[in-house]
């Protein structure tokens, strides 16, 4: 892979502002007013766009609604309990766009990701090292996800999860909430370039690389934090930044549970198929 390949690869999520810098890059433009977004995008500079990310839910939506660009959107939630009720303004748009929310791992994150899935909403969550008094409703929202026949949108980290589970993939935690740096960049609005997610405003690679190796491998002479976990392939401490101190039990259950629906799904599909008895011949 050449660097020009490389810088290819890479998304970068960028301010409305700032679009024509970025000529025909893969990026997520993103703004709290939709008619910045509608405003700065000309028809040249849709292509490469991932989706366009709504940091504000009380935005005016008449510039999206004759918008058919079919461009995906991200709907950003500050506010579990003030944004709830916004949701309902943007169902017009699922005409002409695939539309996720991002729901933060905080009180009331639950009624939020019912509510976007009833909606037919994606959904992803949001939150690295969620409060202890949290897990319980994580826990009920993965088995909402699992067992609900009505929920026809994926919610996330859990589906992609779920998926690596079922089909034994290496995909990561980082990838999966789009905080890998060598798959995405954030763009801050002054331009600069920094790490995606929780990094953000940190340059790249700052910290970071010794943050991975100490967390898998430990200090020289020492075990790491992570060394040994059933879960360090899809997780590669994820849940340990920023705080390392950061005990894992709640989201391991979470991901038990979530690789036990998983196999349970494969021998069921391999009992189908097999021929014999209970299977097809």
């Amino acid at each position: 892979m050449t660097m020009e390949d490389g810088m290819n690869a890479i998304t970068y999520n960028i301010p409305a502002s700032l679009i024509a810098d970025f000529g025909e890059r893969k990026r997520i433009v993103r703004a709290h007013d939709p008619a910045e977004i509608v405003e700065n995008l000309a028809d040249e500079d849709l292509e490469g766009i991932s989706f366009i990310k709504l940091l504000s839910l009380n935005g005016k939506l008449d510039s999206l609604m004759g918008w058919r660009n079919a461009i995906p959107i991200e709907l950003v939630v500050s506010d579990t309990h003030r944004d709830l009720p916004l949701l309902y303004r943007y169902t017009p748009l699922l005409t002409d766009h695939p539309i996720r929310v991002l729901v933060p791992l905080v009180p009331g994150f639950g009624n939020v990701v019912k509510l976007a899935v009833s909606l037919n909403f994606a959904v992803k969550l949001e939150g690295g090292q969620p409060d202890e008094s949290l897990l319980d409703e994580m826990q009920r929202i993965a088995l909402f996800y699992l067992h609900q026949p009505l929920v026809a949108e994926p919610i996330d980290f859990f589906h992609s999860l779920f998926l690596a589970f079922y089909h034994r993939t290496s995909i990561t935690l980082w990838t999966i909430q789009e905080e890998d740096s060598s798959l995405v960049r954030y763009i801050t609005d002054e331009g600069e370039e920094t790490m995606p997610g929780r990094f953000a405003g940190m340059k790249v690679n700052e910290n970071f690389s010794t943050f991975m190796l100490e967390i898998q491998q430990g200090p020289v002479g020492e075990k790491g934090k992570c060394a040994g976990c059933e879960f360090l392939m899809h997780c590669q401490g994820y849940f340990k930044w920023p705080r390392r101190e950061y005990r894992c039990d709640g989201v391991k259950t979470l991901m038990h549970t979530l690789r036990s629906a998983a196999e349970e799904l494969r021998t069921d599909i391999a009992s189908f198929h097999s021929p014999g008895e209970g299977g097809r011949t």
